[in-house]
């Protein structure tokens, strides 16, 4: 039987921290200082100078001697006035050169990470401000229109020498949000909206959360023009503590409430559900199977074949995770996708009239979603249809990969939570994620 871990999740902007991503990046490279030893000049370089939250940055440290050791310090302060701070050792290869993407950093005292990950020294910022800390990209309750940019200080040094360089991350490109409740709108959620213009992309409802509320994940997707629902779907006011007995007409008045707002078309309507410890993956695929009218396109990462039942922190099972009509929607208490106990617990994905996009990490010792998201898409191709589908599978990822959050401060080092073949494959397949998934909704 699988049982379902909940986990403190990134909180959202307002009632905590915030992820944002943001579009508009600028060119420029930082202007490093430098210290000359010798005939050689040592010197870091990162750029470009300013750029959005998810966009890579290009990280060089030069003038070394071949085995020379290197450390590399990153600092920040967020918008909450919480410092962060991340610290790596490389080692300089013939050329006398240092690059995250192609040097690992190396074990040593007092490191924050060790292995392959070009972005690692933002990856694995982390803060001494107590467990739970997130990193805050604007300040509680200023999640409208907000623009400020934040700074990251990279610091190498090796011996005597030194150079730092200031690069600035944030929002390029605002976003607005809007908070609705159950008592006022039968739901509980967040609403990010790209700016005016900017609205060009499909809209999306997205529900997740380990230990409830909400994911804030939807002002990520906004600023990369996609209108975005967050929704909870429990552990929130007015909705029940744990993900059982969940009617699925829940998600459908959330729904209905996103195609009717200014500017969404209601055609273009997606529902994605994030990581599936508390069944967010199973609840997209079941709104595809029986709302095709309302869903037309299913991201569901990390997913489950099957319906599960709720089970307690004891492990054991404690009747449905969904209704449908006032009745159980079937489940299974077995940890497969081929459940013996019930088989009509088999979500019939066939029944899905649009396009599904699914993705797993193939060393997620948690819940095995690669059998999950092969057995769905086997069932996708058996049906024929025109609709595109498609698996992202990371043979190293862990089940960090179920919350597709890019370079993102401190996550990385949380997300070894879940697993993984080591400490840098969630953040090195999160990198990759990204641009894929926001290739295929743009497609």
């Amino acid at each position: 039987m699988r049982l379902r871990l909940f986990r403190r999740m990134l909180p959202i902007a307002g009632a905590g921290a915030i992820l944002v991503a943001m579009v508009a990046v600028l060119p420029a490279t930082a202007t490093p200082v430098r210290v000359t030893t010798g005939a050689r000049a040592f010197q870091l370089t990162v750029s470009p100078k300013s750029s959005a939250f998810d966009a890579p940055l290009t990280i060089s440290i030069s003038g070394l001697t071949p085995g020379q050791r290197v450390t590399l310090d990153v600092t920040s302060v967020d918008a909450t006035g919480v410092k962060w701070s991340s610290s790596s050792t490389y080692v300089a290869g013939p050329s006398g050169t240092v690059d995250p993407a192609t040097s690992p950093a190396v074990p040593a005292p007092g490191v924050s990470y060790f292995g392959l990950d070009p972005m690692g020294p933002v990856d694995f910022v982390t803060t001494t401000a107590g467990a739970g800390s997130t990193f805050s990209w604007w300040a509680p309750k200023k999640t409208t229109n907000a623009s400020r940019l934040l700074s990251f200080v990279f610091s190498a040094s090796s011996g005597q020498a030194h150079s730092s360089v200031t690069v600035q991350r944030g929002l390029a490109l605002p976003v607005t949000a809007s908070s609705e409740s159950v008592a006022s709108d039968g739901f509980s959620g967040e609403f990010w909206e790209p700016p005016a213009g900017e609205n060009t992309h499909i809209a999306i409802l997205e529900f997740g959360g380990w230990t409830g509320g909400i994911d804030p994940i939807g002002a990520l997707f906004a600023s990369r023009g996609y209108p975005t629902l967050d929704i909870a779907f429990f552990g929130a006011p007015g909705l029940a503590k744990e993900p059982k007995d969940i009617p699925l007409e829940y998600f459908a008045k959330a729904l209905g409430w996103l195609a009717r707002q200014p500017g969404v078309n209601p055609k273009r309507v997606w529902v994605m559900g994030t990581s599936d410890w508390t069944g967010s993956a199973e609840a997209a695929l079941l709104m595809g199977v029986h709302y095709p009218k309302l869903v037309h396109g299913v991201v569901a990462l990390a997913p489950s074949a099957v319906a599960n039942c709720y089970m307690t922190p004891a492990g054991l099972c404690d009747g449905p995770t969904w209704l449908f009509d006032g009745r159980p929607v079937p489940y299974t208490t077995q940890d497969t996708p081929h459940p013996t106990d019930n088989p009509a617990a088999v979500i019939p994905v066939a029944k899905i009239r649009g396009p599904v996009l699914l993705d797993c990490g193939g060393s997620d010792s948690i819940w095995d979603a690669c059998s999950h998201a092969e057995t769905i898409m086997a069932e996708l191709a058996a049906a024929h249809d025109t609709y595109p589908h498609e698996l992202l599978s990371y043979p190293e990822a862990g089940d960090g990969i179920g919350v597709p959050v890019p370079y993102c401060p401190g996550w990385a080092t949380y997300a070894n939570d879940f697993d993984g073949a080591d400490v840098v494959s969630n953040p090195v397949a999160l990198a990759e994620l990204w641009p894929k998934l926001l290739a295929f909704l743009h497609n």
